[in-house]
């Protein structure tokens, strides 16, 4: 009789220690910009420095306000016909009125310089805050239009047309107000892009180009001839993506490129690519504080749905 081999009991391994691992859905369940009601909060919540708010104003005065009749000239390009291939100089200028300079200087200012276009249709009347009309004892702004050929802003921001104000807040965050740079990066007009967005613009010639060509073609580039509303929560979100999310996403922190000069923004600065700085302080102002301050002088009211 056979003896009957003894099984031993198999020794079971022990068991991993299970990591934690985000599943698809958490992660993207993980917002990767602000969301549009985070927007709507941070701008009508935000307060300039009050030791910033000259040099805030200055700006909007100076380069802003003055500059305003080439970036709306800008905005009709981008809607209008695209520009034909050897188009440059004076030949794409050409194409509609030379660019002026608006003429800002409130001391200059003389009765009958501004005449202003009557806003009280019948048989209905806009809201006072949408019409632009002044607050009672307050003298009406010349600047209150969105745009000079009469559209009010309410109405341009629904029209599909770029805010002026917003070629303004980028020409300033990436070009420091030189027309002599392409509005996609800030490179030199004198050839094509060299950092992010490279070897643009596509205008059909080589080099140089025109600060209102290149900036068309960055405009389109970016799809933004495409747009139809631009709501508050959306112009900031575009604002903020020509620098990135990094702050939000990585740092946890409100941008410097929109929110410098204001108390939502402190400390913290990423000083070149991939390198953050905790301590460093942006000396550049915020495009939304720009925006808030004029806003706040009744030069602009933007739609916030």
């Amino acid at each position: 009789m056979k003896k009957k081999k003894h099984i031993s009991a198999t020794v079971q391994p022990k068991a991993r220690p299970k990591t934690k691992t985000k599943s698809r859905a958490a992660k993207a369940a993980v917002p990767s910009t602000p969301s549009d009601l985070e927007y709507l909060n941070l701008f009508d919540t935000c307060v300039i420095a009050t030791e910033k708010v000259a040099q805030v104003d200055k700006v909007i005065d100076e380069k802003v306000l003055a500059n305003r009749s080439r970036y709306e000239q800008i905005s009709r390009l981008v809607q209008g016909p695209a520009v034909s291939p050897g188009l440059t100089g004076a030949a794409f200028s050409s194409i509609t009125p030379a660019f002026q300079p608006l003429r800002y200087a409130r001391s200059l200012m003389q009765p009958g310089d501004i005449q202003m276009p009557d806003f009280s249709p019948k048989p209905f009347r806009l809201p006072d805050l949408l019409s632009n009309k002044p607050a009672p004892g307050s003298r009406a702004n010349p600047f209150d239009l969105g745009f000079n050929d009469g559209i009010p802003d309410f109405f341009s921001m629904n029209s599909g047309r770029i805010p002026w104000y917003f070629i303004a807040c980028v020409h300033y965050l990436e070009c420091s107000f030189s027309f002599n740079k392409h509005l996609h990066n800030g490179d030199p007009l004198t050839g094509y892009t060299v950092q992010v967005p490279s070897g643009r613009p596509k205008v059909g010639h080589p080099p140089p180009f025109t600060f209102e060509e290149s900036a068309v073609d960055a405009l389109r580039f970016m799809n933004f001839d495409k747009v139809r509303n631009w709501i508050l929560p959306f112009l900031l979100r575009k604002l903020e993506a020509y620098n990135g999310f990094g702050y939000f996403k990585y740092k946890k922190i409100n941008s410097p490129y929109l929110w410098s000069f204001s108390g939502h923004y402190t400390k913290g600065k990423y000083v070149k690519d991939g390198k953050f700085d905790a301590e460093a302080v942006s000396q550049q102002m915020g495009a939304a504080v720009i925006l808030k301050r004029m806003e706040e002088r009744g030069l602009i009211y933007i739609s916030r749905f």
